[in-house]
């Protein structure tokens, strides 16, 4: 479980396409129906991020379990954020089996402090540069219409996905993603569907939930999830 843990969610954590502020309103583009246009209005909106937000704070729930069952560890931290990628771990509380702490928990943190600015950012982002997207159609997601863009990446890495993205109309900001790795992390790995779910805080859109459900060779399922709250965002004015 832990090299299943460790592959995936470095790859989940270090894609950093939802912490993006809200596109100025506006006349919808000619081409707002085209996916390519689609995926530039994201770009712009990830771009407006650097340039808004200073820092915040939030809360976030580590967890590990088989499904249906108890957790096998729990890690409660604080995090905080300071553009442009810098990012800090403080643990709150700790519960349950403690190399799932150590070798899992503690990998993905350091993994994702390292990512924040590293290689792995660039190849894992969800760009032109790495995905191909088509326009599937609309959907309402908690209350707001989103396009639905299938992602098929342009090439076989770890670090990318196949899978779908819902993108809200009205932002332009990725709120949902949901797919498969575009390549096993692992011999072991049979299948590894994950979702990823941004909430709106102020003009901010930050991850609310991660949740990959793994199916392990000789082993059967297992969960790994990362639940985020309380954010206490800087923004510059």
């Amino acid at each position: 479980m832990t090299r299943v843990a460790l592959s995936l969610l470095t790859v989940l954590l270090a894609m950093q396409p939802g912490e993006a502020v809200a596109v100025p309103a506006g006349s919808e583009p000619d081409a707002s129906r085209d996916a390519s246009a689609i995926f530039a209005r994201v770009q712009q909106a990830n771009a407006l991020r650097d340039a808004a937000l200073e820092s915040y704070l939030s809360t976030r729930r580590y967890s590990v379990f088989e499904p249906g069952h108890e957790s096998d560890a729990e890690l409660l931290v604080s995090m905080q954020f300071v553009a442009p990628s810098t990012k800090t771990f403080t643990t709150i509380s700790v519960h349950g089996v403690g190399w799932i702490h150590r070798r899992v928990f503690g990998r993905l943190m350091e993994a994702e402090t390292e990512a924040a600015e590293g290689y792995d950012k660039t190849n894992s982002a969800i760009t032109p540069a790495n995905y191909e997207a088509r326009l599937l159609g609309t959907d309402s997601l908690s209350g707001r219409e989103c396009y639905v863009l299938s992602l098929v990446p342009r090439r076989h890495d770890k670090y990318l996905f196949t899978g779908k993205a819902w993108i809200d109309k009205e932002d332009f900001a990725i709120a949902r993603l949901e797919g498969e790795p575009a390549k096993s992390p692992s011999f072991w790995v049979v299948r590894a569907p994950f979702v990823r779910e941004y909430q709106r805080v102020d003009r901010f859109w930050l991850p609310r939930q991660d949740e990959t459900r793994t199916e392990i060779r000789f082993a059967g399922p297992y969960v790994l999830r990362i639940q985020y709250a309380d954010y206490q965002i800087n923004a510059k004015r």
